[in-house]
């Protein structure tokens, strides 16, 4: 029997595309791939998630990479929090499920977690949850997912964990966990209503 539903926030409860926030944060498509490809296409952004490196530390790299940038990175580091938003539809999941326990599982620096936490209060809604930042792991790393059935004493074959990237949905289900692949933001209530029938 299910008796907790656990979520990954991007992708699954709010928005994150790296693409989309720099294409609006700068005007130019040389510019915006050189900062794609030095953040995202390395592990700067997965050691930010863990809490290994600050804003600060982000920033201090880029800019010595590239010092005709410096205003850009500046702007994206200091703004892309804002363009993390809840996804109004999958909120709402929160309350359509309440009857369930519910929690969360994600590769989040501290400072998207406390922006989200200051200006939403969905986070407020669950049991409880795992985030990077503060564990110094990420997924698919098995021991966020032990992690929080140590946590909250509860047992994996109850859960089931809802995420954007196969790797880590893998990763729950060897533990014993039921998983769902979201492949698309706005199919989560179908899915789960469908799953849990099923069960």
């Amino acid at each position: 029997m299910i008796k907790n539903i656990v979520y990954d926030l991007g992708n699954v409860l709010v928005t994150f595309d790296p693409h989309s926030f720099l294409n609006e944060l700068i005007q130019s498509k040389e510019k915006e791939q050189k900062i794609y490809d030095f953040y995202f296409k390395s592990d700067k952004w997965i050691l930010y998630d863990q809490g290994i490196y600050s804003t600060k530390d982000l920033k201090e790299m880029g800019i010595q990479m590239f010092p005709e940038l410096r205003k850009e990175i500046e702007i994206v580091l200091d703004l892309w929090i804002e363009y993390v938003k809840p996804i109004p539809e999958n909120i709402e999941c929160l309350s359509f499920f309440s009857n369930y326990q519910q929690f969360i599982i994600s590769d989040i620096p501290e400072s998207n977690y406390l922006y989200l936490k200051t200006n939403y209060d969905f986070l407020n809604q669950v049991n409880g949850g795992i985030f990077s930042y503060q564990e110094k792991i990420v997924k698919p790393n098995k021991k966020m997912f032990t992690r929080l059935l140590e946590k909250y004493k509860i047992k994996a074959h109850e859960c089931v964990f809802i995420d954007d990237k196969l790797e880590n949905v893998q990763a729950a289900q060897s533990l014993g966990f039921y998983g769902i692949h979201l492949k698309h933001p706005l199919t989560l209530k179908k899915q789960l209503e469908e799953f849990l029938h099923e069960m």
